[in-house]
């Protein structure tokens, strides 16, 4: 595996966790129960995201590592019905699915 894929698997990652990190903090508000449980959470996800992002800066570049990790829009779209369940209308499914192929093709070009 070369550093370029790495830095992309890792960036993808990075995606995931900001994604578990947003619903994490936003189940910490949805509860009275427990809230301090769900800040914690999220903030260990999104510390975790920070510092792997570092790292696959080193083996990418920013502009390819950024459009990437718009990714996490879709992370927190799927967590956030699936977990919080929220409403996700048609067009936001049109949206998530335009960002994957732009992602997809950034991707492909790196």
């Amino acid at each position: 595996m070369n550093g370029t894929t790495l830095g992309i698997l890792l960036v993808v990652l990075c995606a995931l966790l900001e994604g578990i990190g947003q619903v994490l903090l936003k189940k910490s508000t949805m509860t009275k129960v427990r809230w301090f449980m769900w800040i914690s959470a999220g903030v260990i996800a999104l510390a975790a995201e920070a510092l792997i992002y570092t790292e696959a800066l080193k083996l990418l570049d920013v502009s390819v590592a950024f459009t990437i990790c718009s990714l996490n829009l879709i992370a927190i779209t799927i967590l956030s019905r699936f977990i919080l369940r929220e409403e996700v209308t048609r067009t936001r499914w049109i949206g998530v699915g335009l960002i994957f192929v732009g992602a997809a093709l950034v991707m492909t070009r790196a």
